[in-house]
């Protein structure tokens, strides 16, 4: 091994141990089920709001069915 060859093997030795690093991350991190809930959340909310009079109908009727309660 030369002088001249010593910043190529430290180049190619951080690029392996850079792999190596990123390969041993499993799972998912705080911050990434932060971002799924709050995506979760957003759904929900939209889903609420574009059907939420409908689904409060559906359990009103259903609500007055079962207990014989309805205008009928």
């Amino acid at each position: 091994m030369s002088i001249k060859d010593l910043p190529v093997r430290v180049a190619a030795h951080i690029q392996v141990r850079k792999l190596s690093l990123k390969s041993k991350q499993k799972g998912a991190s705080a911050l990434e089920y932060i971002v799924l809930a709050g995506a979760i959340a957003v759904v929900i909310a939209i889903a609420a709001a574009a059907f939420g009079d409908d689904v409060s109908g559906f359990f009103d009727t259903l609500l007055n069915d079962l207990t014989g309660s309805g205008g009928a």
